[in-house]
């Protein structure tokens, strides 16, 4: 690929990010269309400690998890997603900023932003990815799942948080969209 051609690529996985994640799908099972994973593609967010997680031998899918996540913030806040994005492309990645909220009952707003950074390799397949968040995060979380972070034993325990939060409202995992 041309530089050009590589800066509209990972410009196109940025939008289909947001997506995603603006049509409210990710709750659905939807994923980032334009998101290919290298084999040795890891994860990253100083939230789950200091732990990277290599994605091909996690037991959870980035699918499943974003599906699950999602679910469980909808579940309190039924708007939930981007209230705004902005993306930058650069020749082997590209870095996101999403502002994240929805109304709960009362139509209090909930809110946090997440700042995303993603590396490419030749072929413009996902190396690595990592996740940091903005300080109401945790506010965000207690209100949606009860308890926050950071999780110093790592993605686990966050994930734990989020099926106990589906399971009190009585989501039924086997049938969301989940691979």
């Amino acid at each position: 690929m041309t530089l050009e051609e590589r800066l509209q690529h990972h410009k196109a996985m940025a939008e289909s990010y947001h997506s995603a994640y603006t049509k409210q799908s990710v709750k659905d099972g939807a994923t980032y269309d334009e998101w290919k994973f290298a084999p040795d593609a890891t994860y990253f967010s100083p939230y789950f400690g200091d732990n990277v997680i290599d994605l091909a031998k996690n037991p959870m899918s980035v699918q499943t998890s974003a599906t699950m996540e999602a679910t469980s913030y909808s579940v309190t806040l039924p708007d939930w997603k981007p209230l705004s994005f902005e993306s930058w492309a650069s020749e082997d990645g590209f870095v996101m900023k999403t502002h994240f909220g929805g109304h709960d009952k009362d139509g209090v707003m909930h809110d946090f932003y997440a700042y995303g950074f993603v590396k490419t390799n030749e072929k413009d397949e996902i190396t690595h990815w990592e996740t940091h968040v903005s300080p109401e995060y945790n506010d965000f979380l207690d209100f949606t799942l009860g308890v926050h972070g950071p999780f110093k034993h790592g993605a686990h325990e966050y994930m734990a948080a989020v099926a106990k939060r589906l399971a009190q409202a009585g989501v039924d995992l086997s049938k969301l969209n989940l691979h």
